[in-house]
Formats: structure tokens, C-alpha cells, sequence
């Protein structure tokens, strides 16, 4: 079983048996299981831990196999009452890091556009051949001068939702990074998602107290 389903067992096979009669709570179960299997052997893996972000498609197909092996009967507010139950002491950690004081520091931005700067290149090497078909990334294209800045022109969750006709449910897991990013006292701005069908996820992370985070409305 793949890690993610490891790690969100406990929660989901409790949703499931607040759902359904125990014998049908487990037949859901095993077609959780069955269908996260298929997909990471057959969509494949993205390069699993050479691909930094693969991860993230790891982690999507956990909740998708779940959301088809319930009728698709799984609602956003299930979504995040998961989400709060398996990774939640996770999250709350985040808590410790305060995006408002991190990003002051030029040495961090650096580092983390680094870090970016490095996957974005190592994209371009291996996508459409180990990495498969892994985020195409551009570096801050607005010129913003606060905070991290990237753009991804491409997204894999994308294809693959759009493929087996999950892009209902999409935006809901890419609210993950809004839980994510807020838990650290930032904010991450952010109008425009592949999801929504907007051509492009455009990311502009900052400190939550930061002018612009105030002003902000309407990201997603």
C-alpha cells in the first residue's frame, strides 16, 4: 500500500464506517486501495523520490481513488475533516514558522528560490521521460519583489483529472495549499488555477500581515 493510504487509512475507513454497513465499508476499502494501485502503475509515479514533487500526485491519487470508491459522494467538507484528522498535528505545526518574519530575510528568499530554481531545471531535463508529465515552472514572470513568486503552466493532478473526469473535485485539493500556507502565517495569492481553467497556477506566497496579503480577496 502506498504511503498516503497508509497515512490516511485510519480517517477514511472511519468516514467509511460512519457511511456504510461494516461489510460494504470494506469492499469500499479495498477498491480504495485497488484504485490508487492501478494508477500509480499505470499514470506512473513521476519519478517517486527523485522528482521532489512527486508527492503531490502520490497524495492526489489517495484522494481520488477514495472519492470514485464512494460514488463520488466525498464533499469538500469531508475533504478538509480528513485532511484535519491524518495531517492536521502536521499542519498545526507549521504554526512554528512565521511567514511575516522568514521571508524579511534575503537569504531565505534566496535559498528557497534556489531550491525552486533547481526543480524547475531538473523539469525541463526529465519531463516526457522519467519524471513523465511533471510541472512545467516559470520564476516570479510578474517581477514581484516581496515574497516567492513561480508560475506553473502545467500540472499533472490537472491531466490526470481532466482525464478520468475528477475536475470537479480538483480545486478542493488544491485548497491544500491554502491550509498549508496559512498555518505558517502566510498567504498565498493566488487567482488564477489550472483547475478553474485558467491556463496557468500563478503563486505569490507572502506574510500574512504583509499589505498586499491584507488587501487581497478572491484567491484560490
Amino acid at each position: 500500500m502506498d504511503k498516503y493510504l497508509k497515512m490516511f487509512k485510519p480517517a477514511m475507513t472511519k468516514w467509511l464506517l460512519d457511511h456504510y454497513p461494516p461489510e460494504e465499508a470494506k469492499k469500499r476499502w479495498k477498491k480504495t486501495v485497488y484504485l490508487d494501485e492501478k494508477w500509480i502503475r499505470e499514470e506512473g509515479d513521476l519519478g517517486g523520490k527523485k522528482n521532489p514533487m512527486a508527492n503531490n500526485m502520490l497524495e492526489a491519487y489517495a484522494f481520488f481513488a477514495f472519492y470514485e470508491a464512494v460514488d463520488r459522494s466525498f464533499t469538500a467538507e469531508d475533504l478538509n475533516g480528513l485532511i484535519d484528522a491524518a495531517m492536521g498535528k502536521s499542519i498545526r505545526m507549521l504554526s512554528h514558522f512565521d511567514m511575516n518574519r522568514l521571508l524579511k530575510h534575503k537569504w531565505i528568499v534566496g535559498a528557497i528560490n534556489r531550491y525552486l530554481n533547481s526543480y524547475k531545471k531538473k523539469a525541463e531535463k526529465y519531463r516526457g521521460k522519467e519524471w513523465g508529465n511533471t510541472w512545467v515552472m516559470r520564476m516570479n514572470p510578474d517581477g514581484h519583489e516581496k515574497g516567492i513568486a513561480f508560475v506553473y503552466d502545467t500540472c499533472p493532478l490537472n491531466d490526470f483529472a481532466r482525464k478520468h473526469g475528477y475536475i470537479d473535485f480538483l480545486p478542493n485539493l488544491c485548497y491544500i495549499d491554502q491550509i498549508t500556507c496559512s498555518a505558517a502565517h502566510g498567504k498565498l495569492i493566488r487567482h488564477k488555477t489550472l483547475a478553474d481553467g485558467d491556463g496557468e497556477c500563478n503563486y505569490w506566497i507572502l506574510g500574512d500581515k504583509e499589505t498586499e496579503a491584507l488587501a487581497d480577496a478572491g484567491s484560490k
